[in-house]
């Protein structure tokens, strides 16, 4: 049965057929005989090496040196992400990996005097987090400097006042500003320069798509008057009717014209911030990731991606990572050569590079979105793409040829079209193989283009913590795309209805209202379409039937994720020969109300085998 074709109604069974209102449900001996049959099944495949009587589990029989586990996991409720069997009670790991899931009685035969037991007493076991599309340098980067994670423009200049008053380092940093906080033109250098007058402020917009700076930033970078726009009507420096920039900087490449020219950061600074990081993201329950795109600064894209590996040497990396060589503007011609390149420099067992991130547009909230139809606020304007569609087919069909699988970034309708377009014309031309293509955010998709994901084995990768009804998804979208399309955006499950796959990343730091790198605050969020603080208050964002069901959202963020990362093989699911990488929530996430999900404390987490987490 294909999975991909069967997703929805695998899960569905996986929801309901044997949800256990405790542990204690599993007993029972048809239970016991799947449970039976699933363990020695799937140890005959497994790459762990074992003993003969392992198909035959007897909790009489004691355990040989051969058998011994490490770790046991018992008297838990395990959801184990696989359609046949998807609860159990225990776990066994050996040597990283798990060589047995079933019944307490059945891991008995494991434990021997160097096994560390640990009894869960009903607490849910399950895979660790992949988080399918996230940004870990950006985030510790952005993270550094004021907080404007406020719900109106005067709290945000009062926190930059403060904090001005405070920090008085060469440049002000921030991250968090909303559009919402100011008109359509943006926020404007002289705001900013009544509180920072004297030296460069560089303030990064939630959606990390823009940034707000003050005439100091400018001047330091050499903007003016007579400054080209790097990628004229998409990344570009807003201007006044006299064309003198106006402090507000949309989209990447003029983002980081500015930030190169002003900041001197170096890898070891960023290495410095990813480690303050990295301890955080295994109490979350992080146990891989896709770094979507490494952010040039402190060095090449290969100088940061080498932080990553660098930690891994040290044994100090609590994550896998696949991340990408990323394309944000023409020329196309090298786009391949560079993934290329980097894929064979990285392909350790934590890191790899071999994805392609095409940044594809912006977003609809700076008009860098493009559109299948004009914005309702700018009419006749549908945006303006980065590249053509003929450089879109080109690197997919490089691409294809080359075995790289592409990312698409892509918030408009338009782009999903001219990807998806472009990916169907690299299959007719292409070999037949596997291909793990995803597109991202997916924030506007036409109705006669959401079947197309499942038609062409495309990944719908979604940032399900921007699902919420905020200021941002209500009031600014609403503006830009009208009711009808405002109405009809996030549909993850109208993919999966339609035979698609979906997997979840928070995308952090960006974000359009909330920023956040927790995937349970992304899951709360996606199965109640409501912000954290409102969740029960039964309002939603439209569409409601768009909620998420529980175990379609845990899915994303574990085994649809790593099957678009092509880690589907090693993890995603709780099955004996899969690497240990495995969570202990502290209460089980389907007998709480959706609006406790938030809440719910990761105890442990463990990556091949050990513990980067634990709770005293």
């Amino acid at each position: 049965m294909c999975l991909a074709c069967n997703l929805s109604t695998a899960l569905g069974a996986m929801a309901t057929a044997n949800r256990p209102a405790a542990a204690s449900t599993l007993a029972g001996h048809a239970a016991d005989l799947g449970r039976r049959r699933f363990i020695g099944g799937a140890m005959v495949c497994s790459a762990v090496p074992v003993a003969t009587g392992l198909l035959a589990p007897s909790a009489a029989h004691a355990a040989s040196d051969n058998d011994v586990a490490d770790t046991v996991f018992r008297n838990g409720a395990v959801y184990t992400m696989t359609p046949n069997q998807p609860w159990a009670e225990a776990v066994a790991v050996q040597s990283g990996r798990i060589v047995a899931v079933g019944t307490d009685e059945e891991m008995q035969r494991f434990v021997g005097t160097r096994t560390e037991v640990i009894d869960l007493h009903g607490q849910m076991l399950m895979p660790g987090f992949v988080e399918g599309h996230t940004h870990p340098f950006l985030g510790a980067f952005f993270a550094a400097g004021v907080d404007l994670q406020y719900p109106t423009r005067q709290e945000a200049l009062a926190a930059i006042r403060e904090y001005a008053a405070h920090n008085t380092d060469d440049v002000l940093r921030g991250f968090g500003w909303r559009m919402d906080m100011f008109p359509d033109s943006g926020p404007t250098r002289q705001e900013l320069d009544q509180i920072v007058p004297d030296r460069p402020a560089m303030l990064f917009a939630i959606d990390c798509h823009s940034m707000w700076v003050n005439s100091a930033a400018l001047k330091a970078a050499g903007i003016s008057k007579d400054t080209p726009d790097p990628i004229p009507g998409f990344s570009y420096f807003a201007r006044d009717a006299a064309g003198v920039p106006t402090g507000f900087v949309l989209e990447v490449a003029a983002v980081l014209q500015v930030v190169n020219a002003i900041t001197t950061i170096t890898a070891a600074a960023m290495s410095t911030m990813l480690g303050a990081w990295m301890p955080k993201a295994s109490a979350a329950g992080i146990t891989a990731l896709f770094d979507a795109g490494v952010p040039p600064i402190g060095g090449t894209e290969a100088d940061i991606i080498q932080i990553y590996a660098d930690y891994e040497t040290r044994n100090q990396l609590p994550f896998r990572v696949v991340t990408c060589h990323s394309i944000k503007g023409p020329p196309v011609g090298d786009a391949i050569a560079q993934t290329d390149a980097l894929r064979k420099r990285f392909n350790s067992e934590l890191v790899q590079v071999r994805v392609l991130k095409i940044v594809a547009d912006g977003t609809q909230e700076g008009w860098t979105a493009y559109m299948l139809e004009p914005y309702a606020d700018r009419p006749g304007f549908r945006g303006t793409p980065p590249f053509s569609q003929a450089q879109m087919n080109q690197m997919l069909h490089e691409a294809d040829a080359a075995g790289i699988d592409v990312h698409v970034h892509a918030c408009g309708d338009a782009t999903v079209r001219m990807a998806l377009d472009a990916i169907e014309q690299s299959i007719k031309t292409g070999a037949p193989r596997d291909r793990r293509h995803a597109i991202a955010h997916n924030v506007s998709i036409s109705d006669a283009d959401i079947p197309r994901f499942g038609q062409l084995g495309v990944v719908a990768e979604f940032s399900i913590n921007w699902h919420s009804m905020d200021p941002d998804t209500v009031d600014i979208l609403l503006a830009r795309c009208g009711p009808q399309r405002q109405s009809t955006i996030y549909r993850p499950r109208s993919i999966l209805k339609s035979g698609g796959r979906i997997s979840a990343g928070t995308d952090w730091p960006a974000a359009g209202y909330f920023s956040t790198y927790k995937p349970l605050e992304a899951i709360q969020v996606g199965v109640t379409r409501q912000l954290l603080d409102r969740s029960g208050d039964g309002v939603c964002l439209e569409p409601a039937d768009e909620r998420l069901q529980l175990a379609e959202a845990l899915a994303a963020n574990t085994s649809g994720a790593a099957y678009q990362l092509r880690l589907d093989h090693e993890i995603g699911s709780i099955e004996p020969g899969k690497k240990a990488d495995l969570i202990v929530l502290d209460r089980n996430l389907f007998e709480i109300p959706t609006s406790e999900i938030a809440r719910t404390a990761v105890r442990m987490t463990m990556m091949n085998g050990r513990f980067t987490h634990r709770q005293a």
